[in-house]
């Protein structure tokens, strides 16, 4: 007769164990991946900012000067620098159904162009699955032009300028000339992401009463800052503290920022409200270094 072999079973404690180190292997794992993760948002949003700033700079080489972020047509229509730059980003099918007589929020731009999310547009590291009102495509990368009168929390304010201080202006083709201040210390575009929700400090806190479409010329950055203590605005907070039209990523204490030679830096959240303004005025001869942001 053949001899039986017994086969020896795990006991309870040994799969315990085994349990117990596949969860350690995984809680080890976890934080590692999504450090990935991370990055590789981190350096497609870089790259969405690079693809707008060519698309900024072709405009500008074609058309003399770089799109106002408020455009006035002859008979009152309204757009942003967003529909004006379409072809330079590979969007001519939409370009040619965008009609610049009619204003951006009325037919037919309001009517399904103004529905197409475009992707260069969006974040990845942002909440997904956004749409603003209308079910319109939503920008997460706006023009940083204006600044918030009064505010106690800056130092120096600069003259108002109702053809605003940045770059992208009010029905204004400004050139690189016109940057005074160095087209490598002026930002053009900044991160204002995770719009219409409301996000402060890294917290949702419900919706925008904006929605951040990206046809909207409204949808501009106008730096307030924002107080942690009372929740509002102005404050002394100028990076990550809300995205109510203020800068704001969800980057690890950073926010991209699309600067006018067309390289792409991260702001610090420890960004000081008076050197962002400074970043944003183009011609009033104030040096910025990296350091101080």
């Amino acid at each position: 007769m053949r001899p039986r072999h017994r086969h020896r079973a795990f006991t309870l404690i040994e799969l315990l164990v085994v349990i117990a180190i596949i969860a350690v292997l995984i809680g080890l794992l976890l934080p590692a991946v999504q450090k990935v993760r991370a990055a590789a948002a981190r350096v497609q949003c870089a790259n969405n900012m690079k693809q707008l700033g060519l698309a900024l700079h072709g405009f500008h080489d074609a058309r003399g000067g770089f799109p106002p972020a408020h455009l006035i047509m002859p008979g009152g229509a309204t757009h942003n620098w967003t529909a004006q730059i379409l072809p330079y980003i590979e969007q001519d099918n939409l370009y040619r159904l965008y009609n610049f007589n009619a204003d951006w929020s009325a037919h037919p731009n309001d009517s399904g162009v103004n529905q197409h999310q475009i992707k260069e547009f969006i974040c990845p590291a942002a909440p997904s699955g956004r749409v603003g009102a209308n079910n319109r495509g939503i920008l997460d990368y706006p023009a940083i032009n204006q600044v918030h009168r009064p505010n106690p929390y800056a130092a120096h304010l600069p003259p108002s300028d109702p053809s605003f201080v940045g770059v992208l202006g009010k029905n204004v083709f400004r050139t690189i000339a016109d940057i005074t201040d160095g087209t490598s210390n002026t930002l053009l575009l900044a991160e204002d992401a995770g719009r219409n929700q409301d996000w402060e400090m890294g917290r949702r806190a419900g919706n925008l009463p904006e929605s951040g479409a990206w046809a909207n010329p409204g949808g501009s950055i106008t730096i307030s800052g924002f107080n942690p203590k009372t929740g509002a605005i102005p404050g002394p907070v100028a990076v990550n503290g809300c995205n109510s039209q203020n800068v704001y990523g969800f980057h690890t204490n950073a926010a991209g920022g699309l600067f006018a030679d067309g390289s792409v830096r991260f702001l610090s959240s420890s960004t000081s409200l008076d050197t962002l303004i400074a970043l944003v005025t183009r011609a009033r001869g104030e040096p910025v270094p990296d350091t101080n942001y």
